[in-house]
């Protein structure tokens, strides 16, 4: 298996390819994300056993959600990770949802001996992922609800190098996933701190395809739901189990010690909170996505789940696995 980003390390533009013994008898499948962090190992443990079932997996890691659904829509890629529901609203694209890879689970973090709380924020700078991402559109509800107005949002990709941002000085407030907003107060808990939060139900990132895709790969597709769902399953069950199936297939070789020892807490603390759904999402996803991106006024009033999602492949899988 060729070396995968770090676990919780920067995004890199690469492609690379989970190996198998077994000969691809369903094709290959090209899978593009934007982010690299812990919630990508379920993932990883998937692909590698749709692998043994025949399905070759090629995996692409690209800067932001908007290049990768321009590489799912010009047919670079056959599946996207990330956000879709404003691209295909606005470009009325032949594309549409399947899973639900992860909930929401980010925490704002501030400096807080310049910002200690939100309302001392108006005004003021806030940098979150990218331009359309899950945490600007949080960062845009806040707004909303505390009755505040940023001076500018900045994008900067990847919990990690905002992390470094921070400690730099260079921003002074963001969101940040679970393990990095731990590894910022930890590091300065006179400076760092977090603000309230709202609940987060929807998603953080979904799996998406063309249409014509799902219709004539439809036997791949079901396996790496299959697998999902599985991988997903398992871990709620068991959070030490993606560290031990990393081991086992041989995933992200590279991890330091430090890496490998956050594997298990982090899957604790996300299975807690319900962040994996055993279901696949489906329905209550595309709902909860629809009502959270309204709230931020980034869909109208008068679009439909359908519009965004296809739930015949995830269906199957359900059906499948019990």
């Amino acid at each position: 298996m060729k070396k995968l980003p770090s676990f919780l390390g920067a995004l890199v533009v690469a492609a690379c390819t989970i190996s198998s013994s077994m000969a691809a008898d369903l094709g290959t499948v090209r899978i593009a994300q934007d982010d690299n962090g812990a919630a990508d190992l379920i993932r990883l443990i998937a692909y590698a056993n749709a692998e043994k079932r025949g399905v070759d997996i090629e995996l692409n890691s690209l800067k932001s959600d908007a290049i990768t659904f321009q590489a799912v829509l010009n047919g670079q890629v056959d599946i996207g990770v990330g956000d879709s529901y404003e691209m295909i609203a606005n470009l009325k694209a032949p594309i549409r949802n399947i899973f639900q890879a992860r909930k929401l689970a980010y925490i704002p973090v501030v400096d807080k001996t310049v910002y200690p709380d939100w309302k001392s924020l108006d005004g003021h700078q806030f940098a979150v992922h990218s331009r359309g991402s899950g945490t600007e559109t949080l960062a845009q509800i806040m707004e909303k609800n505390e009755g505040i107005e940023f001076s500018q949002i900045t994008y900067l990709p990847g919990s990690s190098v905002r992390v470094g941002a921070m400690q730099r000085g260079n921003i002074k407030a963001t969101y940040l996933d679970i393990p990095n907003a731990k590894v910022l107060i930890n590091s300065d808990p006179d400076r760092f701190g977090q603000l309230p939060a709202n609940s987060q139900n929807a998603s953080d990132s979904t799996l998406y395809a063309r249409q014509e895709f799902l219709s004539e790969h439809a036997d791949a597709v079901n396996v790496i739901l299959e697998e999902l769902l599985k991988a997903i399953r398992a871990t709620n069950a068991d959070p030490s189990w993606p560290a031990s199936q990393r081991e086992a297939l041989d995933l992200l070789p590279d991890l330091s010690d430090q890496e490998v020892a956050a594997i298990t807490p982090y899957f604790e603390e996300t299975t807690e909170l319900g962040i994996f759904p055993a279901d696949g999402g489906g329905e209550t996803a595309a709902k909860a996505d629809i009502d959270f991106l309204q709230t931020a006024g980034k869909l109208s009033a008068d679009v439909t789940p359908e519009l965004f999602w296809d739930y015949a492949p995830l269906n199957k899988a359900l059906a499948a696995v019990k």
